[in-house]
């Protein structure tokens, strides 16, 4: 009877001992996930926080008519001229970019821009607006431009935006820099966005669920640029696919385009949405960046050519008309 006692206090002891280490075992798990999640959100934090907008940005621009690039509309550009030069050179329009930056190779002739390593000092005009930095980012890229119709020499990005209003009219073909003022048409019918990092993010209903959408105006050509999974819940089921290539910065991207029958709703306001891509090439970090931020995709201009946006970067509000 006493052995039998015996044995029952240590199989006691042993089931005791079983649970403290199973629960060491759980506490260490769960300390390390949490490290995890906080590592990575730090990582991703400081990787996709850009640097100190260094622009000043001079007088309200005027209507500046845009440029197209290719059949398919695949590039937005933008006319610029520097003092004492009567050529007119083009910078992309991206709202992808959260720098306003030049391609080293197209620049090499241009006497009014100075460069010190990845860095440059110049003064421009977009329209009426004076754009003036000490600090422009300079990119390993372009050609000489010498025998090109079309002298592209860099990319306007979002800092362009940063704390201003601007008008991007599609119907009309314009743009309109540094407003002082929310225009009429747009009064009373504006929406709540977010200029996260310098990326355009807006929230809209699409097949009845509330998603949020990054506006990439460098991924002009396309609708709606999504993941694999949200491709194939989206497209008609017996579209055609239409598979491209394209290059994005230094990278070789293919595109897989199918036509689909939805709309996406931004407030009180409706706009269809008749094709749907999905990329591959992108980037590990390019991924990772969208499910981390919880995006369903990318935005192009291209959904917008019927259409002209009030994006007011000073109240975090958006327009569509």
């Amino acid at each position: 009877m006493h052995l039998q006692k015996n044995c029952l206090l240590k199989l006691k002891f042993v089931k005791i001992n079983q649970m403290k280490v199973l629960k060491k075992i759980i506490l260490t798990f769960l300390v390390v996930l949490v490290l995890a999640v906080i590592g990575a959100y730090i990582y991703f934090e400081q990787k996709f926080t850009p640097e100190k907008n260094y622009l000043t940005v001079e007088n309200e621009s005027g209507f500046i008519p845009f440029t197209w690039l290719g059949a398919e509309k695949n590039v937005l550009l933008l006319p610029i001229h520097f003092s004492d030069d009567t050529i007119t050179y083009y910078l992309q329009f991206d709202t992808g970019s959260p720098y306003t930056v030049f391609y080293s190779s197209s620049i090499k002739n241009i006497s009014q821009i100075s460069t010190n390593k990845e860095l440059g000092k110049t003064s421009f005009y977009i329209g009426k607006t004076k754009i003036t930095s000490d600090k422009f980012k300079i990119y390993n890229q372009g050609n000489d431009n010498t025998n090109d119709s079309l002298k592209i020499i860099g990319t306007i990005g979002a800092d362009i935006l940063e704390n201003r209003k601007t008008i991007i009219n599609f119907k009309e073909n314009y743009i309109t820099l540094n407003l002082s003022n929310v225009p009429t048409q747009f009064q009373g019918k504006l929406f709540d966005f977010k200029f996260k990092k310098r990326k355009i993010i807006v929230r809209g209903i699409l097949n009845k669920n509330e998603e949020k959408f990054l506006f990439d105006s460098g991924t002009s050509a396309y609708e709606l640029l999504t993941n694999k999974e949200e491709w194939e819940n989206l497209k008609l089921p017996n579209s055609k696919i239409n598979i491209e290539k394209s290059q994005s910065w230094d990278k070789v991207l293919t595109t897989y385009t199918a036509n689909c029958n939805q709309k996406i709703q931004f407030s009180n306001h409706e706009i269809p949405l008749n094709n749907v891509t999905y990329v591959e090439g992108f980037s590990q970090t390019q991924y990772s960046m969208m499910k981390f931020s919880g995006m369903t995709g990318m935005l192009g201009n291209k959904i917008f050519l019927n259409n002209s946006l009030y994006i007011d970067c000073t109240q975090n509000k958006m327009g569509i008309d």
